[in-house]
């Protein structure tokens, strides 16, 4: 197993440099340039820009997601057995870079096809997209638990990874459209700028491949995929993030689809957008920045979690009932809710990592890409149930791009912002209450492991 002396002290076990840890998250930056890209613009590029039909849009995010999710775990137990000289998980960063970013391009590209054949160029596009992006982030995401073992660190390093994301975002959501309509088309400008964002993702994934390194290991057994499956089946703690990550994700997802909606045609402000996103994306920066120090201080993962929940939910609660003429006060509150998001995304990936532990614990299994690949199943599927029902729901209201929109459409976009996150907020929170594992428990289940295998070495 891992090669960390077992009398070392937990807080410096694994201990990460700056170097390292900057290194790490620019990965999640590279990923973040493609996703992003897509989360923010792809249901606008669609239905505006690619005239597909709304409700084929929705059909064709719903199933790609869904099978997209399903190929995590294979993705996880293929990076799991991995054995390369780079390691098991860090070789993907230098292998998928190029193909990752040809097929992003390829996906905001508009050739010259009939209705049906944009459909189906929409659809296998999309597909491939997704399939690289799985291979890329599967990897990438495990090794945030092969790279320190130390949950204090972990949360140190979630921090970084949220902040170089939450910047990432910051620049897609400020940059993209003053970058597409700077172009005689908006089909040229949507093109320029993924070739633009795809350039910079390569970059900043071989930089991550370049400064990070995997704990030293000794012979580590390969398992059958039956048996790192028992890594999930046994793991409860792990279920309970998920089923959080799913209900949170489809909410903020479907946030994110409707907030240029929302600006658009409630507000009557497009161009506010990119000033819009830039507040929200500082905010959720604030919030992952001092992540660490409130978690070391409470002492418990979950209780930061619930608290940054509720600031959402109340926040949300404020714009719900605050008229559209009060754009000031709106995006206060959407400020603060984005302070709370910040945390809780933080909370998650660092509560994450330490389930490669609780899963060896429980079943002497280490399988960090399969740990992780679950996230990923959990983080698709909110995304295919957001951004896919965020197109169904326009449509069955009768929405008509670059129109008027009627009064049932208007409250169903303020809905999307606003009262569907406020919904699974407090799902999430109800869900979340049964999560157990705070620091002290992580600590005993460390040094329990440590002393198993050093017995066994014996």
């Amino acid at each position: 197993m891992y090669n960390i002396t077992p009398s070392a002290p937990a807080s410096r076990a694994g201990r990460l440099s700056l170097k390292r840890k900057l290194g790490y998250a620019l990965g999640s930056s590279a990923s973040n340039f493609v996703w992003q890209m897509v989360s923010f613009y792809l249901v606008f590029f669609y239905t505006d820009v690619f005239a597909i039909p709304a409700v084929t849009v929705g059909t064709i995010l719903l199933a790609a997601r869904i099978f997209d999710a399903l190929n995590d775990p294979v993705m996880g137990y293929i990076a799991d057995q991995t054995r390369s000289r780079w390691g098991r998980f860090r070789p993907y960063l230098l292998f998928g870079a190029v193909p990752i970013a040809v097929i992003f391009v390829l996906t905001f590209s508009t050739p010259a096809l009939s209705p049906s054949g944009k459909i189906v160029y929409a659809a296998v596009t999309y597909l491939l997209l997704g399939l690289a992006y799985t291979s890329m982030t599967v990897p990438h995401s495990a090794l945030m638990a092969s790279v320190t073992q130390d949950t204090n660190e972990r949360s140190s390093l979630a921090s970084l990874t949220m902040i170089a994301i939450y910047s990432t975002i910051l620049v897609v959501a400020a940059a993209t459209m003053p970058l597409v309509n700077s172009f005689s088309s908006q089909q040229t400008g949507f093109t320029v700028t993924a070739c633009i964002y795809a350039v910079v993702a390569v970059g900043l994934y071989l930089v991550c491949f370049a400064s990070t390194r995997e704990l030293e290991s000794g012979h580590v057994k390969r398992h059958r995929l039956g048996e790192e499956l028992k890594l999930i089946a046994q793991n409860k703690p792990l279920v309970i993030l998920l089923i959080t990550v799913f209900v949170t994700q489809a909410a903020n997802d479907m946030r994110t689809t409707a907030a240029i909606f929302f600006l658009k045609y409630n507000i009557g402000n497009e161009s506010f957008f990119p000033l819009f996103m830039m507040i929200m994306i500082l905010s959720m920066i604030a919030g992952a920045s001092f992540t660490p120090v409130l978690g070391r201080r409470l002492g418990s993962k979950r209780n930061l979690y619930i608290i940054a929940t509720l600031v959402t939910i109340v926040s949300g609660t404020v714009v719900l009932f605050t008229p559209y003429e009060n754009l000031p006060a709106i995006v206060a509150a959407m400020a603060v809710s984005s302070v709370g998001i910040g945390i809780t995304y933080v909370m998650i990936r660092s509560m994450l990592a330490d389930m490669v532990e609780y899963g060896e614990w429980k079943t002497g299994i280490r399988g960090a890409g399969m740990i992780f690949s679950t996230y990923g199943v959990s983080n698709k599927l909110g995304y295919a149930v957001g951004g896919s029902l965020s197109a169904f729901l326009l449509a069955s209201v009768g929405y008509v791009p670059n129109a008027i929109q009627s009064h049932e459409v208007q409250t169903l976009i303020l809905y999307m912002v606003t009262l569907f996150p406020i919904i699974a907020g407090i799902l999430a929170i109800g869900v979340m209450l049964f999560y157990k594992v705070d620091v002290r428990c992580y600590n005993r289940i460390l040094r329990e492991i440590r002393e198993r295998n050093q017995g066994g070495a014996e």
